[in-house]
């Protein structure tokens, strides 16, 4: 540690979709935090998503300053790697780091680290049968389901197959769209939450959704991001161990094949 005020400090792993959330925290929370954001989407290719945790893992070392002309020289390591991911489709399983404790909440997505648990997510999920799920970094990273993401993906359609074909492929982009019957809005009470709340509705309504807006809460990844880690919410895994999917409501555990 470089000196003593700091008392925690921590190397954060986190998706780019929750870029303005985890920003935000960083400058509230105590502990100080070096943040590596990986692209939105890996997910949506396991192998790709476990690849890029890996390199940031393997990567994440001791820091060293030199001071003017050399003289001195001082730095400091990091207390753990926090990992703010989810299961992600088990991307995040097989990590692991021979050197820093792991960390990460017992959650499957990101939208369960914006409501503050799993158990919440879950329970709108079960009340609510179809939910589509809105938040600024899925917004400002993706082509979320509406009116653009139409238009977008009919002209790329037409000019790459013409028009009848690009015609029969929307028709098949519409029907995963009928699986949902609603739009939700996770607000942080952001600046950019109005005109995002507005964008969700506009998207609902040009699919025929019905549309909310969703508080989000901040907990769990406070306490993520401070150090406050139980062993209800958070795995931790000591140097050498692997996250592995657990298959029960636990979701993580240290892999049973590990030395």
């Amino acid at each position: 540690m470089m000196h003593q005020v700091v008392r925690k400090r921590f190397k954060v792993i986190a998706c780019r979709s929750m870029y303005r959330e985890i920003s935000l925290l960083i400058s509230q929370v105590e502990s100080a935090c070096d943040v590596v954001f990986l692209p939105l989407g890996l997910h949506n290719n396991p192998e790709n998503l476990q690849k890029a945790l890996q390199e940031a893992i393997g990567t994440t070392g001791p820091q060293r300053f030199a001071y003017e002309k050399g003289v001195l020289e001082t730095g400091y390591d990091y207390d753990a790697i926090l990992l703010a991911y989810g299961l992600c489709s088990r991307g995040t399983e097989g990590v692991t780091s021979p050197r820093y404790p792991i960390v990460i909440p017992r959650v499957h997505d990101c939208i369960a680290l914006l409501l503050g648990s799993h158990q919440r997510y879950a329970e709108l999920v079960n009340e609510y049968r179809g939910i589509y799920w809105y938040s600024p970094g899925w917004i400002e990273h993706s082509l979320e389901p509406g009116r653009e993401r139409y238009i977008f993906v009919y002209e790329t359609y037409r000019e790459k197959y013409g028009e009848d074909n690009a015609r029969y492929l929307m028709q098949l982009e519409e029907n995963w769209q009928k699986e949902y019957h609603y739009a939700f809005y996770i607000s942080w009470g952001l600046p950019v939450d109005a005109k995002y709340i507005a964008f969700t509705q506009e998207c609902a309504e040009f699919l025929g959704w019905e549309w909310r807006v969703i508080e989000g809460d901040k907990k769990l990844l406070t306490d993520f991001l401070e150090g406050r880690w139980d062993t209800e919410r958070f795995l931790i895994l000591a140097p050498g161990e692997t996250l592995e999917a657990s298959g029960d409501e636990c979701i993580f555990r240290r892999s049973v094949f590990a030395k």
